[in-house]
C-alpha cells in the first residue's frame, strides 16, 4: 500500500512531516541555490569539486530535500579552510542524500529533530568536533565512521547504518549488532517495521518510495482552486477529492487519475466551482490499483460565502443507485431544477422527479437517465442560481 510523506515513508517510521515540502536535487555547484526556503540564500563552493566551504553558518532544513539521484550521485563535502569557523545543520523536515557525506575540519552540530529524517545513500564520515543531537531517525547505507573523541552523542533518536568504523562504537550508545537501543544496522529497519525504507536503502535509491506528498495547497479565488503535486509515486492508481463543511464528514467532490510508479515530481489540479458554505475543509484520498487507500492531510479555506446565503449542497457527485439528493441550509423553494448532458447537451427536467426527505433535504430518482456526466442546474423562486457537476454510473 502507498504512503504519503506527511503520511509516506516518514510515517513508516511514525513520524508526521510539518508543512509543505520542496525538492532540490543535485545543486550542489557554483552559486547553486536552495529552493522552497529550503535553505535561506545561496551556497557558494569552489568551481570543479562538491567542497561546501561555509563558515559561521546555519542551515536549516525545513522541506522536503533531495540531493542528487540514483544515476548522478553527489557527494556532500562539508570543508572549512578557516578552523576557527563552525556550521549548524537543523533538520526539521527530511534530507535523502544520493552520495557520501563528509565533515572535515569543522566544528559542527547536526540536529535532527523528532518529526524528522535523514538518510544518506553512502559513507557517512565526522571528523573530531562533531556533535550529534537527533530524536529523530539517521540512515547511511554505507560505513558510518566518527573519526577521535571529541564530540557528543544526545537525544533518543536512532542511526542505521550498513557498518560503523572508528570511534562510532563509542560515540553512538550501543553495540553493532547487538541491538542497541540506538545503534542500529540497516537490516534492523525491516525488524522495526521499516521495511520500505530497508529496501529503498538496499536498492541504493533506484526503487521508487512509496507517493510523497510534496505539498498541499487550497486557494479561495472565484472558484477553489487545490492544487498539489508528488515527489515520488508506487502503484498509485488515482486520488479522490473530498470537501466537508465541518471537518468531520467528508464526501467526494471528484476523482484526479495517478501515474502508476514515478520518480518524478508530478502536479495535480482541482476546481471546485460549487462551493456552498462560508467554510470548507478538504482532503485528499490516495488509492493503490489493489483498492487499499490512505487519506491525506485536512486543508480548511474561506469561500467567500455569505454567513446567511442559502446554500445548497448537492451528493454524491458519483451517483450509482440512481439517488441523487439535495439539501439546503434553510427552506427553499426551487423554481427549476435540471440536468444537462455534458457531452450531448441533452436537458431532462428533473421537478417532478423530487421526493422531500424532511424539511432542507430532498432526493431524486435519476433512474432511467443514461449514464454520463452532467451538469444540474437549480434556480430558487429568489433567482439564485446553482450548478454542479455530477457523474451518473
Amino acid at each position: 500500500m502507498s504512503r504519503f510523506l506527511i503520511v509516506s515513508f516518514i510515517s513508516l517510521l511514525h513520524l508526521t512531516l510539518l508543512g509543505q515540502t520542496t525538492t532540490q536535487n543535485g545543486q550542489w555547484t557554483t552559486n547553486g541555490t536552495w529552493i522552497g526556503g529550503s535553505y535561506p540564500g545561496t551556497l557558494t563552493v569552489n568551481a570543479g569539486d562538491d567542497d561546501l566551504d561555509l563558515n559561521n553558518q546555519t542551515i536549516s532544513i525545513d522541506h522536503y530535500v533531495i540531493v542528487g539521484a540514483s544515476d548522478d550521485r553527489i557527494d556532500m563535502n562539508f570543508a572549512n579552510s578557516n578552523s576557527t569557523g563552525s556550521l549548524t545543520i537543523e533538520d526539521n523536515d527530511t534530507l535523502i542524500v544520493y552520495g557520501d557525506w563528509v565533515f572535515a575540519n569543522k566544528s559542527m552540530d547536526l540536529n535532527i529533530g523528532s518529526n524528522s529524517v535523514v538518510i544518506v545513500l553512502g559513507d557517512a564520515s565526522f571528523s573530531n568536533k562533531i556533535d550529534i543531537a537527533t530524536s529523530g531517525t539517521l540512515v547511511v547505507s554505507g560505513n558510518f565512521n566518527k573519526s577521535g573523541s571529541q564530540g557528543s552523542y544526545s537525544g533518543g533518536g536512532a542511526v542505521y547504518a550498513g557498518s560503523y568504523s572508528g570511534s562510532a562504537d563509542s560515540f553512538i550508545p550501543g553495540d553493532t549488532g547487538t541491538g542497541g537501543d540506538q545503534q542500529q544496522t540497516i537490516d534492523d529497519l525491516s525488524d522495526d517495521g521499516f521495511t520500505e525504507i530497508e529496501v529503498f536503502v538496499d536498492d541504493e535509491g533506484s526503487t521508487p518510495l512509496p507517493v510523497e506528498l510534496i505539498y498541499f495547497n487550497v486557494n479561495a479565488n472565484d472558484n477553489i482552486e487545490l492544487m498539489w503535486a508528488t515527489a515520488s509515486e508506487i502503484n498509485n492508481d488515482h486520488f479522490v477529492i473530498q470537501r466537508s463543511e465541518d471537518g468531520i464528514t467528508f464526501y467526494e467532490i471528484g476523482k484526479i487519475g495517478g501515474n502508476g510508479d514515478s520518480n518524478e515530481t508530478i502536479s495535480y489540479t482541482f476546481t471546485d466551482r460549487s462551493p456552498t458554505a462560508p467554510v470548507h475543509y478538504y482532503r485528499l484520498k490516495q488509492v493503490d490499483f489493489d483498492g487499499q487507500f490512505e487519506y491525506l492531510e485536512v486543508k480548511r479555506v474561506a469561500t467567500g460565502i455569505k454567513e446567511n446565503a442559502i446554500q445548497i449542497k448537492v451528493f454524491p457527485t458519483v451517483v450509482k443507485n440512481a439517488i441523487l439528493n439535495y439539501s439546503s441550509n434553510q427552506p427553499i423553494v426551487i423554481r427549476e431544477i435540471a440536468l444537462v448532458s455534458l457531452s450531448g447537451g441533452e436537458a431532462y427536467d428533473l421537478q417532478g422527479r423530487v421526493e422531500r426527505t424532511n424539511a432542507l433535504s430532498y432526493s431524486i430518482d435519476v433512474s432511467g437517465i443514461q449514464k454520463g456526466f452532467y451538469l444540474i442546474k437549480i434556480t430558487t423562486a429568489e433567482n439564485q442560481n446553482m450548478s454542479s457537476r455530477i457523474i451518473i454510473e
